[in-house]
Parts: structure tokens; C-alpha cells; sequence
């Protein structure tokens, strides 16, 4: 992991969704340009912080992690982020569209 991951992966997820730093600094409870100082690397979260973070985008501190290894693009990472606020049956709508684009490509 370089050492600008923690800080380009919040920028991905941030971006992805549409919000400011400015928004996030202050939905998880700090100053205004908090996030910015994470983005550009000058200080990095505790993990106190950080699972504050994953918590607002709806991921786990493991998906943090392992989402941008995998080649993830923002936009897959901001779709993984919601699936946590979507109620059973458009979990399930969701997946129909998807087993029907698979079906698409073959």
C-alpha cells in the first residue's frame, strides 16, 4: 500500500458519492477542512476516524481497504457504498437488472 492510499482512497469515495470535504469533515464531527488534510496527506486518521469515515459511506473498514486493490472504479465503490441502504426488495430489483446485463454480454 503507498503511502497516499488512505488519502486517495477517501478522495475516490468522496468524489463518487458528490459530497465536499468540506460536508464530510463535518458529518463525521470535524472541522471544516479536515478531510482536506487527509486527502492531501498531511495528516492521516486514527482509526477511531476512519471507521467514522467508512461508516458515512456505508462500508466497512475492510472494504476500505480491499475495495481499491481490486480495481474498483469510484463509481462501482459509490454503488457498493449504497447497497447498505437498500431495503430487501431493491436488493433483489438490483439484481435482476444485473443477471440481466450479465445475460447481455453472452
Amino acid at each position: 500500500m503507498n503511502k497516499n492510499f488512505i488519502g486517495d482512497r477517501v478522495t475516490a469515495l468522496r468524489l463518487a458519492a458528490g459530497i465536499s470535504e468540506y460536508t464530510l469533515s463535518k458529518s463525521i464531527g470535524k472541522c471544516n477542512n479536515y478531510i482536506n488534510k487527509v486527502s492531501s496527506g498531511s495528516i492521516t486518521p486514527s482509526i477511531g476516524t476512519l471507521g467514522m469515515i467508512c461508516d458515512f459511506f456505508g462500508i466497512t473498514l475492510a472494504q476500505f481497504f480491499l475495495e481499491d486493490s481490486t480495481g474498483f472504479s469510484p463509481t462501482a465503490a459509490q454503488i457498493t457504498s449504497r447497497l447498505s441502504q437498500l431495503n430487501e426488495e431493491q436488493l433483489q430489483s438490483l439484481l435482476v437488472i444485473i443477471n440481466s446485463m450479465d445475460k447481455q454480454k453472452s
